[in-house]
């Protein structure tokens, strides 16, 4: 999950309990919120802090997670290395992929003076991610080789519409040597944290320069992936780019230099390097005055469409900075980011379905954003064909296997064609049943439907509904000790609540086969009696227990909408939720904080929020949330929901 997104979601629904305000005084207030809402780290207790956090820039399908000084490498100095993630900065394409849904980096970027490209001592330290802009100052103090005494540096970066990445640096005068950055190919790859199948070393990727005027196009390619692009130019005194040696920058010290760097792929265009070396060119041609407020410009035009003033300020700042990672990553994007954002190792950076990508569509949606959030159904449909065959010709995940007479079948974790994602272990193959994955392709796609009125994707969102419901059907059957309908592998409340929602929206919509209205009628949710009151539970036959119960498992309540807010049985069941260890995870955290504003109860929404900002919760300088220290790991079972371990069942650090 795109942990930081949860607050827009939690927000958006504490914010039920505010009062309206006038439209100029909110415009006011929201302004302000967004200036205070920049990060910053300042000073070598944070340079070198073992939980630093890299800020993100992106737009227009590229994000950069930038390192100290600017760079992809080297990282931070102090940077904890326990946890199965690495937590690296990185450069990352929206279509930079391998065949196998993998999400990869195929490049780094390294920044320094002299011929090893040092990066020099970092004498002073301070970072400024303007989130209004969306532009990153960088002041360093930097002390070179043997010079005694340190100079100025200062690094501007930001990502345009476009998704080209600029980088200005200016160095001081008495800067000793010039500042040059070398393109470097990974030759590091890991995917899905190398564990189960994926423990192995991988095909590196192989990288060559193709020579242009005034710059370069650094092409990398693999085995069974894209063909992956960075378009290189350099401006500035002295400047100089050399298509062998991959290095770019100055040959005269003490000056300013701006690089643009446009990435392409084979998997968007049928010349990357045409394509790639057109927007470098082109934004060269613009100028770094006029892309910096071109890109300032979309932003502010980003936030205006979700201004709010909320009286919490520091809510209200979490609320802006989760907004602007909705910009990061959906801003102009084809392929939606993963559970960990464009992060290429936890679930192979791949697209989720299965809950995270229904989390930010809401998210988009709930702040007017229907730009953002219909590129998402532009995925789905894209996505579409390869589901119909996943269906007719069968899906196997090591093995297990599964084959419908028609339909489509999505999966909880998709590549950026709708590949589905082999999972680790042959445990794991269980995904292959789920099929809740494919109602929320469905659901999103009426999303888009409902909140757009006017929006191009009426059929395609019915043809999405009535297959994924025809692989729903398909797999339920009889029981006669439920005297219900209950899908044959998965019986879970959020596979129960996703086939009841495909139903009764298929009869709605038109576009139900016969036996389709009834069948909805025998479909079960399970529930049990705890203390006189109906309450939700994980599946047929669980009995629930004191301080127990999921957020997911409320699931028929907010997005699928098969349950009203005023029914019973979400009322109790939140009851029981509510005290349970569940909100300890952050993406349940968010989840509960939705559930309370639906239930009208803005006091406990706003308590939802504020535990993404408690004391020991906030993490990494400020820049995102983790789990609760006491908390729980979820990993995914084979009923289809999160499913607790002790934190003791799994190594320090992998929590967040």
């Amino acid at each position: 999950m795109n942990q930081a997104l949860n607050c827009t979601l939690a927000l958006a629904a504490s914010l039920t309990a505010g009062t309206v305000e006038a439209a100029d005084a909110v415009s006011v207030a929201w302004a302000k919120t967004l200036q205070q809402a920049a990060f910053v780290k300042e000073g070598l207790e944070r340079f070198r802090n073992p939980q630093y956090q890299y800020e993100c820039l992106g737009l227009g399908g590229t994000v950069m997670r930038v390192g100290p000084d600017g760079m992809t490498r080297p990282g931070a100095p102090g940077i904890s290395k326990m946890g199965h993630l690495e937590h690296l900065p990185y450069l990352s394409y929206h279509y930079w992929w391998d065949e196998e849904a993998h999400r990869h980096h195929p490049f780094d970027l390294t920044g320094g003076y002299g011929k090893s490209l040092e990066p020099g001592q970092v004498t002073a330290f301070r970072h400024n991610l303007d989130i209004d802009s969306g532009l990153l100052t960088i002041d360093l103090g930097i002390s070179v080789g043997q010079a005694e005494a340190a100079f100025q540096s200062r690094r501007e970066m930001f990502v345009t519409p476009e998704g080209v990445l600029v980088i200005r640096v200016t160095d001081a005068p008495e800067a000793p040597a010039p500042f040059q950055m070398r393109v470097g190919i990974n030759e590091k790859v890991r995917i899905y944290l190398n564990g189960g199948i994926y423990a192995k070393a991988h095909d590196p990727w192989a990288g060559t320069g193709v020579p242009k005027q005034d710059g370069s196009v650094v092409v990398a390619n693999r085995p069974r992936s894209c063909t992956a692009t960075l378009a290189i130019i350099c401006e500035g005194a002295g400047s100089f780019v050399d298509s062998q040696t991959l290095l770019l920058g100055s040959a005269k010290p003490g000056g300013t230099l701006t690089f643009y760097l446009a990435p392409g792929s084979s998997y968007e265009s049928a010349d990357p390097v045409a394509t790639a070396w057109k927007k470098a060119e082109a934004a060269k041609v613009r100028g770094y005055d006029a892309l910096r407020k071109e890109t300032a410009k979309w932003w502010q035009a980003f936030y205006a469409r979700s201004a709010v003033s909320v009286p919490d300020r520091e809510l209200a700042i979490w609320y802006a900075r989760s907004s602007y990672y909705l910009g990061v990553f959906f801003g102009n994007t084809a392929v939606p980011p993963g559970c960990n954002g464009t992060g290429a190792e936890s679930f192979a950076g791949a697209v989720c379905p299965e809950y995270d990508l229904v989390l930010d569509q809401m998210a988009l949606l709930y702040g007017n954003h229907f730009d953002e959030a219909r590129r998402v159904v532009d995925w789905l449909g894209r996505a579409l064909p390869r589901a119909e065959r996943y269906a007719k010709e069968g899906l196997c995940l090591h093995k297990t296997s599964v084959t419908y007479r028609g339909g489509a079948k999505f999966g909880p974790l998709m590549g950026y064609d709708g590949t589905i994602l082999m999972p680790p272990t042959e445990g794991e193959g269980v995904w292959a049943h789920e099929d809740f994955s494919g109602n929320n392709a469905a659901l999103m796609a009426l999303n888009d439907v409902d909140w757009n009125v006017d929006g191009p994707h009426g059929e395609l969102a019915k043809r999405i509904l009535k297959e994924t419901t025809q692989v729903s059907v398909e797999d339920l059957q009889w029981r006669d000790d439920f005297n219900a309908y209950l899908n044959k592998h998965m019986p879970a409340t959020v596979q129960q609540a996703g086939t009841l929602f495909g139903l009764r929206e298929s009869v709605r919509r038109g576009v139900a086969e016969k036996g389709w209205e009834e069948l909805a009628n025998k479909i079960l949710l399970p529930v049990a009696d705890y203390k006189g009151s109906k309450v939700l539970t994980v599946g047929p036959g669980a009995a629930p227990v004191e301080n127990s119960g999921d957020a997911t498992w409320l699931i028929p309540l907010w997005w699928y909408r098969i349950l009203a807010d005023d029914d019973p049985l979400v009322g109790a069941s939140y009851a029981l939720f509510r005290t349970s260890k569940t909100g300890n995870y952050t993406f349940n955290n968010g989840w509960m904080g939705v559930v309370a504003a639906k239930l009208h109860d803005g006091d406990e929404a706003c308590r939802w929020a504020r535990r993404f900002i408690q004391p020991g919760v906030t993490l990494f300088d400020d820049t995102c949330w983790r789990t609760a220290p006491t908390g729980c790991v979820y990993g995914r079972c084979a009923c289809g929901c999160r499913k607790a371990r002790p934190v003791s069942a799994v190594p320090k650090g992998a929590c967040g």
